[in-house]
């Protein structure tokens, strides 16, 4: 194990255990997603901080209000690591509203969306992502209608956020789906495919390159007998694609956080099963790598919730707290080039017109 992997995986047990102890009252798997966002941050979770935000919390909502369900330290771990705590709940109020009448399906992953958009600072282009993710979702429902459910939420969210055009991303993830399935015969079920599908078509690229990238990792984490076949675990190998390394140095990192995480109290087999903690393993090793794209140093709240379930709430969380960095990334070099090249012909202009 690298020892940028072991920082990480020391940091993630000091950041779950610390939450843990305080907050002994909440459900075990969103201690670990508090966890994971601290983390992500490459913080130390200040349960002082978390302590005053719960209760600005408070003071801002109701008692029965969905901020204080499922997504409660999720939200108040976001808080903690905001400049402005009070102003950050607000502004994911407001946000709120507008979702809601953009008619999502769910209050928690509503919530989540919000938080989203609000730690990328796209308040003011709520709207706008609503429209695209109804647009979303719409062609996917008809293509996938089985398959495509309140779980995919939180990926079309992030593929709302996106400036790719949305007939491209559908097809990506359309080819990539096929690919996976047709071509490759991957054993994996088939809501997972489209989650690792959904993450592939968030970045510019030759998607059958992701994908072969993908099952290369794949394949060597099933051969050493990890449990890869489907599932959370499964999806998040799309975090990896912005790691410039070897499938197998990939790989070999990953298998070493999960033997690693295995030897710790509370993510042996009696707390969590072996495919959520190769997921975590997942997103502590893809957190070790430089990745070869542009990567913000935050990390932003994470996928939306499943539900009130917090087998499902730790595992959405882990998948964005990977991806979104690599995506917004990849979003904020595609808008300086655009910006550059706007510069450099304006200023041709300027000088052909003189």
């Amino acid at each position: 194990m690298t020892e940028r992997l072991r920082n990480k995986c020391d940091l993630f047990l000091r950041n779950r255990n610390a939450v843990s102890k305080k907050f002994m009252l909440e459900k075990g798997m969103m201690s670990i997603a508090a966890g994971l966002i601290f983390t992500g941050a490459d913080k130390e979770a200040d349960i002082e901080k978390l302590t005053e935000c719960r209760k600005l919390l408070n003071k801002h909502t109701g008692f029965f209000s969905e901020y204080r369900d499922a997504v409660k330290l999720a939200l108040l771990s976001e808080m903690a690591l905001s400049e402005a705590p009070e102003q950050y709940i607000e502004d994911v109020k407001a946000v709120y509203k507008k979702l809601h009448k953009g008619k999502f399906r769910d209050n928690s992953y509503m919530v989540l969306a919000a938080m989203l958009i609000c730690d990328l600072g796209k308040q003011d282009s709520a709207d706008e992502i609503v429209e695209k993710h109804n647009e979303i979702m719409k062609q996917m429902e008809k293509q996938h209608p089985i398959l495509t459910g309140s779980e995919d939420i939180s990926y079309v969210i992030l593929l709302a956020l996106s400036d790719r055009p949305v007939d491209t991303m559908i097809s990506d993830m359309n080819e990539c789906f096929d690919y996976l399935r047709k071509t490759c015969k991957i054993k994996a079920d088939p809501d997972s495919v489209q989650g690792l599908s959904e993450i592939l078509a968030l970045t510019d690229g030759n998607i059958r390159e992701k994908c072969d990238k993908v099952i290369s990792i794949y394949n060597i984490l099933k051969d050493n007998k990890a449990d890869i076949t489907g599932g959370c675990a499964f999806s998040a190998l799309g975090t990896l694609i912005g790691i410039d390394e070897a499938p197998e140095a990939i790989a070999a990192e990953i298998l070493e956080a999960d033997t690693f995480l295995d030897g710790c109290k509370g993510f042996d087999e009696k707390s969590v099963n072996k495919n959520q903690r190769l997921m975590f393993a997942v997103m502590l090793s893809a957190e070790s790598f430089e990745m070869a794209s542009s990567v913000i140093s935050n990390t932003f709240i994470n996928n939306a919730l499943g539900i009130i379930k917090a087998q499902k709430i730790a595992t959405m969380i882990t998948i964005i707290s990977n991806v979104l960095p690599t995506v917004l990334g990849a979003v904020i070099d595609n808008v300086s080039e655009k910006n550059d090249n706007s510069d450099t012909k304006e200023s041709e202009q300027k000088a052909s017109e003189s």
